[in-house]
C-alpha cells in the first residue's frame, strides 16, 4: 500500500497502484505524441500548399497528398531509428528490444491510417482504393522491416555501453537501407539514360527497395492509362516478400535475444 501521493493526474485524480504517475509520463507515450503531432504537421503541410488556389481539382490535391505522405515516410523511415538511436538512456530491457520495436511499428502504422486512407475520396487525392491499400501495405512491410533494423540497433548499442560510435554506426545503416536503392539507380541512369524511358503501363519493382522511391512508384501518375494510379501484380509481389523479410529480421533478433539472455543465465 502506497502512502497517500499530492502527484495528480488531469482529473485531480492521485494514483491508486502507484506511488506516484511516472509510470504514465514514460514510453511509448511520449512517442506516440510527437508522432500524432509529426502527422499533423504534414497535414497542416498538405492543405496550406492549397491554400493559394482558386478552385480545388485533382491537379493540386495530388501532388499537395503526395508530398504529404512522402513526408510520413520519411519520418517513419529516417527520423524514427534517428530518436530511437539517439537516445541517452535506451528504453529497452535486456532481451525486450524486439517487444518495444513492434510497439512502436503499431505506435506510427495505426494512425498513419487517418491521413493515407481519406486519400481515396475524390475532393483529396482520388486515388483508387487498391493503390491506397497498397500503399498501406507498403508503408507495413517497411515499418516490420525498420523494427527489425532498430531493435538490432538497439541491442548492440547496448552491448557496446551506449556509446556514440555505434550510434552513429547503426544510423549511417539506416540511411543506406533507405536511400541506397535511388542512389544506385540514380548511379545507372546516369550511365544508361535509356534506362528512364519506362512507360507508364510498366511496373519499376526495384524501386520499392526503398520506402521513399516505392512510394514515389506506387502513386506515380499513371492517367494515360486511365486511372489516377495503378498498383501491379509484381508490386504487390515485392510488397509481399518486403513483409516477409522484415519478419524474419524481427525473428532472428528475438532468436538472439533469447539466446543471449539464457547464456548470461
Amino acid at each position: 500500500m502506497h502512502p497517500p501521493s499530492d502527484d495528480r493526474d488531469l482529473f485531480g485524480n492521485p494514483p491508486k497502484h502507484h506511488a506516484d504517475w511516472a509510470h504514465r509520463r514514460g514510453e511509448p507515450r511520449v512517442f506516440t505524441l510527437l508522432w500524432m503531432v509529426y502527422l499533423m504537421g504534414a497535414t497542416v503541410l498538405m492543405f496550406s500548399s492549397m491554400a493559394m488556389a482558386y478552385s480545388i481539382s485533382p491537379e493540386i490535391t495530388r501532388p499537395a497528398a503526395r508530398s504529404m505522405l512522402l513526408v510520413v515516410v520519411i519520418g517513419f523511415s529516417v527520423l524514427w531509428p534517428m530518436v530511437r538511436f539517439s537516445q541517452a538512456a535506451l528504453p529497452f530491457g535486456d532481451t525486450e528490444h524486439v517487444r518495444f520495436a513492434i510497439r512502436d511499428a503499431l505506435v506510427i502504422f495505426v494512425p498513419l491510417q487517418a491521413v493515407l486512407w481519406p486519400q481515396a475520396l475524390p475532393v483529396l487525392a482520388g486515388w483508387p482504393i487498391s493503390v491506397v491499400a497498397a500503399i498501406s501495405a507498403f508503408c507495413f512491410a517497411w515499418i516490420t522491416i525498420l523494427a527489425g533494423v532498430v531493435a538490432l540497433g538497439s541491442a548492440s548499442i547496448e552491448r557496446n555501453g551506449s556509446k556514440d560510435t555505434p550510434r552513429i554506426l547503426w544510423m549511417l545503416i539506416v540511411i543506406l537501407i533507405v536511400f541506397g536503392a535511388p542512389i544506385i539507380a540514380s548511379l545507372q541512369l546516369s550511365l544508361r539514360p535509356d534506362l528512364a524511358m519506362v512507360g507508364v503501363d510498366r511496373p519499376r519493382v526495384g524501386w520499392l527497395l526503398s520506402p521513399v522511391s516505392g512510394f514515389l512508384e506506387i502513386v506515380r501518375d499513371r492517367r494515360e492509362l486511365g486511372t489516377a494510379a495503378r498498383v501491379f501484380h509484381e508490386q504487390w509481389r515485392m510488397i509481399i516478400a518486403l513483409f516477409f523479410a522484415g519478419s524474419a529480421l524481427l525473428l532472428i533478433t528475438r532468436v538472439l535475444e533469447v539466446a543471449r539472455g539464457r547464456f548470461r543465465a
